[in-house]
């Protein structure tokens, strides 16, 4: 199970534990922490986290600004400044960061912020299924109590429909999402393939099928094959081939 994962860049140590201190009692997980420009872009693109808190006067050749345009921006970034210069603000913005907080903030401020930055991770293309759950890029983020958990699509074994609910079942546990399988496949990868009226597989992890059974298994699980998508289930794993 993954939390949504943060990486935060700030030289000054005071600043740097109560960042520490917001992020993890909000119930996300902090990936690192460095003061260091160099040093931060190397975790980042080694860690890959799901949010930057990121200082702009910091040590090393690279200030923030130039390590936010480093990054490019498929990373969703919250600068954290004591600069108040326009000037300052405006070289930021290039950098398209989803807030941007002036030091000395207080603990709510920032995490509300971080709490709005993860809402908003999906750009345009959100979409909220229950209450905060909701689907970026190739991950699920999904409520389990205060946190939202990051479930990437790759490790989906199987997606299981009952009534208005639909259960995502990896190796390490299943998860309940309140949607449709049909909304649910519209979403997943082309490797994803409906083999019954309520189940689709990732067809990349069915390791026997038994025709005559009607059924195939999984690595630690044996499922129904409907008739009616047999020839479709077929047709998909020689096109995936």
């Amino acid at each position: 199970m993954a939390n949504i994962r943060i990486l935060s860049v700030e030289d000054d140590p005071i600043y740097s534990e109560t960042i520490q201190m917001i992020v993890e009692q909000s119930g996300y997980e902090l990936v690192g922490q460095y003061s260091n420009g160099e040093e931060a872009l190397a975790a980042i693109k080694a860690v890959r986290p799901d949010l930057l808190l990121l200082d702009i006067h910091i040590e090393g050749a690279l200030n923030g600004i130039q390590l936010a345009e480093r990054v490019g921006h498929d990373l969703p970034i919250i600068f954290i400044t004591s600069l108040r210069e326009r000037e300052v603000f405006e070289k930021a913005k290039g950098s398209k960061p989803v807030a941007f907080i002036l030091k000395p903030f207080d603990s709510l401020m920032l995490q509300n912020t971080i709490d709005l930055a993860v809402s908003q991770l999906a750009g345009e293309e959100k979409t909220v299924w229950a209450e905060k759950d909701l689907i970026v890029k190739d991950s699920f983020f999904i409520k389990d109590k205060s946190n939202l958990v990051k479930v990437s699509m790759s490790t989906i074994d199987y997606v299981q429909a009952e009534d208005k609910y639909c259960t995502l079942h990896t190796q390490e546990r299943k998860y309940v999402l309140r949607i449709s399988l049909q909304d649910i496949l519209s979403k997943l990868p082309e490797n994803f393939v409906r083999i019954h009226r309520s189940i689709a597989v990732d067809a990349n992890k069915i390791q026997r099928m038994n025709l005559d059974n009607h059924e195939l298994q999984l690595q630690n699980e044996t499922l129904p094959v409907g008739i009616t998508y047999r020839d479709a289930l077929l047709a998909r794993i020689v096109k995936l081939g």
